[in-house]
């Protein structure tokens, strides 16, 4: 399979798509990724929520977890392979920790990593769980090695620099028989498709989509998989892939997504509703779900 990271690190050429966002560049195989990494830099490993504003906090409820389906779905994909009872789960990029705090109630023994300062806080205090602010490569989680036996990552694989060392670190991990699972935006979907499309028709001067799933702005969305690469990733780094497919998701309210795209908060104000009966008539499949299992014998990186 096609070595994703080495990819990145040696970016050539033309981009295929030059947006405004970012300039997106297509493999010969198809991986599509940016040209803008996220400066290494040495993370403080201590939280501080000096900056938990009561407007943070409204954008964590209001944006950041405003979809209780989503929360909700996330839920019954792990519980659909595991009783969570005492179960050690870890949640990449935890975010609010809304999600692992419905693990916890479920009888889960939980941890997260998040790299915010203001949402590891805010996870800690609000949900009263254990928050780690150490990325996954970080030397500390050596001692966690088997250690877990659920790790997710939900919304958080586009986002790193380097995707298939994140899966093998995270792999690392997970206990033999342990279950990963992530779920991100789908490429070979309607949204990135009719993006290239409206690309190509206008000259790129009309990218729509594209613009909304490329981002080189810090921690923004770098790689954007098709279905059938991210169960080569799984299988690269040792997991059995046990689930793989498309499905419906916004993983924030449909108005930030209009403002994106038209800049215009009265056009979203006019859009919105039509946009709401839209996707409630044609629930159109834009992200994945991929699960995996670790294979028993599988060598750590």
């Amino acid at each position: 399979m096609e070595n994703f990271d080495k990819l990145k690190s040696k970016t050539e050429g033309e981009p295929k798509y030059k947006l405004p966002s970012a300039n997106v560049f297509v493999s010969p195989n198809g991986f599509h990724y940016i040209d803008y990494l996220d400066p290494v830099q040495k993370i403080s490993p201590e939280i501080d929520g000096s900056g938990l504003s009561a407007g943070e906090i409204n954008y964590i409820e209001k944006s950041l977890q405003s979809n209780p389906e989503r929360i909700q779905n996330q839920v019954q994909a792990v519980k659909k392979y595991v009783d969570v009872q005492n179960k050690k789960v870890l949640d990449i990029g935890c975010g609010g920790g809304l999600f692992l705090s419905k693990m916890k109630i479920a009888g889960a023994k939980v941890i997260g990593i998040e790299l915010s300062d203001t949402r590891a806080y805010y996870a800690k205090t609000k949900h009263d769980i254990e928050v780690i602010k150490r990325t996954i490569e970080d030397s500390y989680w050596g001692i966690f090695k088997n250690a877990f036996d659920v790790i997710t990552l939900w919304d958080v694989i586009e986002h790193v620099n380097f995707p298939l060392s994140t899966l093998q670190h995270a792999t690392n991990m997970l206990k033999p028989n342990g279950i990963l699972l992530i779920d991100t935006p789908c490429r070979d979907a309607f949204y990135h498709r009719f993006g290239e499309l409206t690309y190509k028709l206008s000259g790129g001067k009309f990218p729509t989509f594209l613009n909304t799933m490329y981002s080189a702005k810090p921690f923004g969305h770098k790689q954007i998989f098709s279905l059938n690469e991210m169960k080569q990733a799984f299988e690269s780094v040792g997991l059995q892939v046990l689930e793989a497919k498309r499905f419906h998701e916004l993983s924030f309210p449909y108005s930030f997504y209009l403002k994106k795209l038209f800049k215009s908060n009265l056009l979203v104000k006019i859009l919105l509703p039509f946009v709401h009966l839209f996707f409630l008539i044609f629930p159109i499949k834009n992200k994945m779900l991929v699960i995996g299992k670790k294979n028993v014998g599988t060598l750590e990186a």
